[in-house]
């Protein structure tokens, strides 16, 4: 082969490569991926479902089938930590409190351990992952809060656990409590109280996860002084009894088994 066609067909060669990279960087799985970060970033619940229904769960299970030889629940686990990992940041990036995303992370983290079957992490983990970072985002974001706004949710997740007043909080950031009642609600589009209890709920949940602890202690280590109000306030945030809670988590399937 003569020189100016060996050259010919080097670029040749690059120029296919390129193509190649190019067209495996606009694969399906990252337009869906980078889909997902944007809807969770912007707490965007309607554009994260519309994304969720393309999401074909056999060929996502058939792709992770073919990329590996162990085996496909530990693929599976493997792959739930990395949209654990990349949905963190994209609520981070969309102005979700440090703690908050530990919570939810470390939660995720520990049912992506515990789950003993595939069908139970795409019936409860794959795309309640997704939807729980995207609503932290619409729950908690700070993005669009005042300064003071700001420093105030900073200050209660730093003392969640702590005596938590709209008198005291109002005290403390010099404002009237009327004011700072109406100001909350009107950034967060959250009550006081209802703020600080959702975060409680949250922690709570992540008490259970550990499985280190009795319910009345997970009660008393999330903030609350009563553990019929803890149950109340759970029920109403979560949908379920704490009890309920507890018999649905994976850990305790595995004893069931």
């Amino acid at each position: 082969m003569k020189k100016d066609e060996q050259k010919e067909a080097l670029k040749e060669v690059r120029i296919n490569k390129l193509k190649e990279l190019t067209n495996e960087a606009m694969n399906y799985r990252y337009l869906i991926q980078d889909q997902l970060s944007d809807a969770i970033t912007d707490g965007d619940m309607k554009q994260l479902e519309a994304t969720l229904n393309l999401i074909d769960i056999d060929k996502v299970l058939h792709y992770l089938d073919e990329t590996s030889d162990c085996d496909l629940l530990d693929r599976f686990k493997a792959h739930l930590v990395t949209v654990n990992t990349y949905s963190r940041i994209a609520a981070k990036n969309g102005g979700v409190l440090p703690l908050y995303l530990h919570l939810i992370y470390e939660r995720f983290t520990m049912i992506i351990q515990d789950a003993t079957s595939v069908d139970y992490l795409i019936d409860h983990v794959y795309f309640q992952i997704f939807r729980e970072y995207c609503n932290s985002v619409v729950q908690f974001s700070t993005s669009s809060y005042s300064t003071v706004m700001k420093e105030i949710v900073s200050y209660i997740t730093e003392n969640l656990t702590g005596e938590l007043t709209l008198t005291n909080i109002a005290s403390i950031y010099g404002m009237h409590p009327v004011h700072l009642a109406r100001k909350f609600k009107q950034e967060t589009g959250n009550t006081f109280i209802g703020y600080v209890n959702q975060q409680r709920v949250y922690l709570a949940k992540y008490y259970f996860h550990l499985g280190e602890h009795q319910l009345s202690e997970v009660a008393n280590l999330a903030g609350f002084n009563s553990h019929s109000y803890f149950t109340k306030v759970f029920k109403k945030i979560t949908g379920q009894t704490p009890t309920k809670y507890l018999k649905a988590l994976p850990a305790a399937e595995k004893k069931i088994k």
